[in-house]
């Protein structure tokens, strides 16, 4: 019975944490619609990925001098850096100057759905009849949603849409393919090296393609709040939080947290950017909720 008790405090406490991470998610990609003008895509994954590492580690710098990796570890967790804190963020950040937060946030939600592919493609997952309804589902409502004309220029949307795709499947590879080491070694060291390994690539990207030195001198003071909280909230909590519900649930159970994303994406998005809030996103954003509620159906009842 105890046991039991415990098990099921693992997942509300795994859920929440998965779930604040998600709302707090959709925050960043209406932060970084409002300062991706100013700063150029690869210099702002830089900064924001470089000084949320450096939050983290200065707030938890005795437990990640004490753990040690196991030498074999080094490449596969590089290769995390690199989808998680590299390819992601530029790409999300690259897609969102042609399409809107809210089309982002709903994209971002169909990670799960990734997930499952990735998952079933290197035969970590079986595909199941619940997963494969819900893949349609999900496709047929952000195909819907995606549809709609949002500007004149609608090549440039879905140019954007793509990207923010590119980077859908990046993050999913991560979901996919860190676990073990993040219950291997724990949430917080894992994740200051991943950020280490990806802000590397980043700055080596900003100073080749981006503009680091003349950003800066664009910003405004909105700007740079938009910026705190892309650093603060949206990296280091965001990360914390996802890597800790991680730790506690599995990457599927954690999945069904991420209705939230878009939820938050598309009000922030109507509040801060003044986007529409219309029809058929609302479809696209509820296929998405029925999907991941359909995937994890069966592991909530056997749990």
């Amino acid at each position: 019975m105890n046991k039991d008790n415990s098990n099921i405090k693992t997942l509300l406490l795994g859920s929440f944490f998965a779930s604040l991470s998600a709302t707090l998610g959709g925050s960043t990609f209406v932060f970084t619609r409002y300062v991706v003008d100013s700063i150029d895509p690869f210099t702002l994954s830089f900064v924001r990925y470089g000084l949320t590492g450096l939050i983290l580690f200065l707030l938890s710098i005795s437990v990640f001098i004490k753990k040690k990796f196991d030498k074999n570890d080094f490449i596969p967790m590089c290769f995390l850096g690199l989808s998680m804190i590299t390819l992601f963020p530029n790409f999300m950040a690259l897609g969102l100057e042609h399409t809107t937060a809210a089309r982002a946030g709903l994209l971002y939600a169909t990670m799960p759905l990734c997930t499952i592919i990735i998952a079933y493609l290197f035969k970590i997952e079986k595909i199941t009849l619940n997963k494969s309804l819900a893949v349609l589902i999900a496709i047929t409502g952000v195909t819907f949603c995606m549809s709609e004309k949002v500007d004149s220029n609608f090549s440039q949307t879905l140019k954007g849409d793509f990207l923010m795709m590119t980077g859908v499947f990046a993050a999913s590879c991560f979901t996919v393919f860190s676990g073990k080491y993040l219950k291997k070694y724990g949430n917080i060291p894992v994740m200051i090296y991943v950020i280490f390994i990806g802000t590397l690539i980043n700055f080596s990207l900003s100073l080749s393609f981006g503009s680091i030195y003349e950003s800066f001198y664009q910003i405004n003071e909105f700007e740079l709040v938009a910026l705190a909280m892309l650093i603060i909230p949206g990296g280091v909590i965001m990360m914390y939080c996802w890597g800790k519900a991680l730790q506690m649930i599995t990457p599927t159970q954690a999945a069904i947290s991420l209705g939230f994303n878009p939820l938050s994406a598309i009000l922030l998005g109507a509040i801060i950017l003044n986007e529409q809030i219309t029809f058929r996103l609302f479809v696209g954003f509820l296929s998405i909720i029925i999907a991941i509620v359909l995937v994890n159906w069966n592991v909530q009842k056997k749990n």
